[in-house]
């Protein structure tokens, strides 16, 4: 689990934590078989296909297969290799806010607030940069 899925089964009811780890560990990607399928399918988009991104998956096979293609894939593979992990747990992130919103109805039984439902994953920010290096930030 991703400490944001953590954060989040803490917060639930503990009647609804075990459905929400179950549900979890059922749509959850490994990024570990996300990290092979790169290095050995990644040419032709096999990790695409493995996060549920047919589209790219399919365009990847499609440009691989033209004669240009060779100049995209084959680059676009091996930044893949750098950052399919954090991908990954982007992906795993959604699938646990998702999941939250579904288990986090709260029963009124008592005079006490509802907590509120947790707040969205943060996305990934990347930075800028010239030449492959980072722009400096000020």
């Amino acid at each position: 689990m991703t400490p944001y899925a953590q954060m989040i089964a803490v917060q639930m009811r503990p009647e609804a934590q075990a459905t929400f780890a179950y549900e979890y560990q059922r749509y959850a990607k490994d990024p570990t078989l996300a990290f092979v399928l790169t290095l050995v399918l990644g040419i032709v988009g096999g990790e695409s296909y493995y996060l549920g991104n047919y589209v790219r998956g399919i365009l990847m096979s499609l440009a691989l297969f033209t004669g240009i293609g060779l100049f995209v894939t084959i680059p676009m593979w091996i930044v893949r290799c750098f950052t399919i992990q954090n991908e990954c747990e982007a992906y795993n992130d959604c699938v646990a806010y998702s999941l939250a919103l579904r288990y986090w109805p709260y029963e009124a039984r008592t005079n006490e607030q509802p907590p509120a439902p947790p707040a969205a994953p943060q996305p990934v920010r990347t930075r800028a940069n010239i030449g492959g290096l980072p722009m400096a930030t000020r």
